[in-house]
């Protein structure tokens, strides 16, 4: 008995030792945002890094070295694939589940362009913390600036409009105290060859520029042609939120663009749509990839069959690439789910357009993440550097020279937590 006694207490001692081992830390804790990850090839948004790992404390990027660090973290050992920042898409209408669609595909952040100001206002507090989220972080316009019955009133959202210059200060006012991150507006020129609802006088978008630009904030402009893009910029807009293809970029216009430092957001995916429609199923097909259904149901939506000149599709080229030759800056953007866009997928096709129009793989994926953080001022996301959000895509090797390997990616992690 006393033998009996004395292997049990030696049992309890050691399952005693045993239970209060420390937990070791391994990469596969799904939900730990805390790691070291490496050695990675690092993309940072701008440029190549020489560091090849990255250091990541509760969500955030505290360090980028050289040499593995020597700390207790969980440590996510790679084979020298690309590590980049998450994706930002610069131009999308979201309601719903589109940020979640959104983060499948690797964007991490999205602009909404115009959207009900309360969806804005929910996702807001999330844009400065870490915790575990399924969604992208949103960033947006709210209410649009247009005129009555103007574009952007005929979907049902009671959006309040524009009739008379004076006015504009208080428009911007309201717009901000609801929760707006920039102002958006719409502008047609009077004479545009494309001419599709009623627009604001150019008296009064001078007047809306001037007023958000007093309150500190950022106008951008929906335009969607060549005479329009050139009233927009006079009139001191920060960016272009589409591009145009009645003709190409004039020199007076890129000059223009370059000496005032206005950003464009091409969105040719979406305009690819409208004058060809083939980019979507010829990239599926390349990249053997199957889509869920919503995102399917948006492509097969189209524009109608109205007929455009085939040359239509060769000045939006011409027009991205001579912009970019100029130093415009260029930021990529899907306006989802617009006919023939889906939420993530699109932004993936506007990259393949920009490769296209002749950007080099850099500035392809510069146009997806610190061109739009630094064109919007986001403070913590679009980049790979300490004090970044760990939004983030590793990617195979093959993404320092192509960028089909975006359409493949080997993992995504959204405040540091891996999906």
């Amino acid at each position: 008995m006393k033998n009996i006694l004395l292997l049990l207490a030696a049992v309890v001692a050691v399952l005693a030792i045993v239970l209060n081992l420390p937990t070791p830390k391994t990469a596969d804790v799904a939900n730990d945002n805390s790691f070291v990850i490496g050695p990675v090839n690092i993309f940072d948004g701008e440029k190549w890094r020489d560091e090849k790992f990255v250091v990541v404390h509760e969500g955030w990027i505290t360090e980028l070295s050289m040499q593995r660090p020597d700390l207790d973290l969980p440590y996510r050992e790679t084979q020298g694939q690309v590590l980049m920042p998450g994706l930002i898409d610069a131009h999308v209408h979201v309601w719903g589940d589109a940020l979640k669609q959104s983060l499948n595909f690797g964007v991490t952040t999205v602009i909404d362009m115009f959207g009900d100001p309360s969806f804005l206002q929910q996702h807001k507090t999330a844009r400065a913390k870490t915790q575990q989220a399924e969604h992208a972080d949103i960033f947006g316009a709210g209410y649009l600036v247009t005129a009555p019955n103007g574009h952007g009133t005929q979907y049902g959202i009671p959006v309040p409009t524009l009739s008379d210059p004076s006015a504009a200060p208080e428009a911007v006012a309201k717009r901000l105290d609801s929760g707006s991150d920039f102002i958006k507006i719409v502008y047609i020129h009077a004479e545009a060859v494309y001419q599709h609802a009623p627009s604001i006088s150019y008296a009064e978008l001078e007047a809306t520029i001037k007023a958000a630009h007093q309150a500190q904030q950022l106008a951008v402009v929906h335009v969607a042609d060549h005479a329009s893009a050139v009233d927009a910029v006079k009139a001191g807009a920060d960016g272009l939120v589409h591009s145009f293809f009645d003709r190409p970029a004039s020199d007076e216009l890129v000059q223009l663009m370059r000496s005032n430092g206005t950003f464009i957001i091409p969105t040719m995916a979406l305009y690819e749509g409208m004058l060809r429609g083939e980019i979507n199923d010829e990239l599926l097909t390349a990249e053997n990839l199957k889509l869920p259904a919503s995102a399917e149901a948006s492509l097969n939506q189209s524009f109608g069959n109205t007929a455009f000149p085939a040359h239509f599709y060769e000045n939006l080229l011409l027009t991205t690439e001579r912009l970019y030759q100029a130093g415009v800056p260029i930021l990529a953007g899907s306006d989802a789910p617009n006919p023939s866009t889906a939420h993530g997928w699109s932004l993936l096709v506007e990259l393949e357009l920009l490769k296209r129009a002749g950007l080099p793989l850099e500035s392809v994926m510069h146009a997806a993440t610190t061109a739009p953080a630094k064109a919007f001022a986001l403070p913590h996301q679009g980049r790979i550097a300490e004090g970044m959000k760990a939004d983030l895509l590793l990617v195979d090797t093959s993404a320092t020279t192509n960028l089909p390997a975006l359409f493949h990616p080997l993992a995504i992690w959204k405040n540091g937590f891996a999906l």
